[in-house]
């Protein structure tokens, strides 16, 4: 009979990776009309558009494209066309910091 530590170690593994997804995704918003890409480049299908000022999910960016979700539709926009109305450039997209700086305040 295995010990239950070595039957438990695959659930803990799973929730942690589970948690990792959860923690990249941040908020973004459309800085112009935009198009949904079934894939990082514009040699890809569009598969949704996104209206200026509009919120949708990134999960993750490259240098040039983030990896976005919107109810209903997954895909790709270039980072130029997002931002992150709570943090950073609104010339492209920015997650925020893992941690604040030194000297910010994180209550209020």
């Amino acid at each position: 009979m295995k010990h239950p530590v070595f039957l438990l170690a695959p659930v803990v593994m799973l929730a942690v990776t589970m948690t990792a997804g959860v923690v990249l995704a941040a908020p973004a918003k459309a800085n112009t009309n935009a198009n949904i890409r079934s894939g990082p480049g514009t040699g890809y299908g569009i598969v949704a558009t996104l209206d200026k000022g509009e919120y949708i999910i990134v999960r993750s960016c490259t240098a040039r494209w983030c990896k976005v979700t919107r109810v209903g539709k997954n895909g790709y926009v270039a980072r130029t066309l997002l931002y992150n109305p709570y943090y950073g450039s609104r010339d492209y997209y920015q997650f925020p910091p893992k941690r604040p700086a030194p000297g910010r305040l994180t209550t209020r």
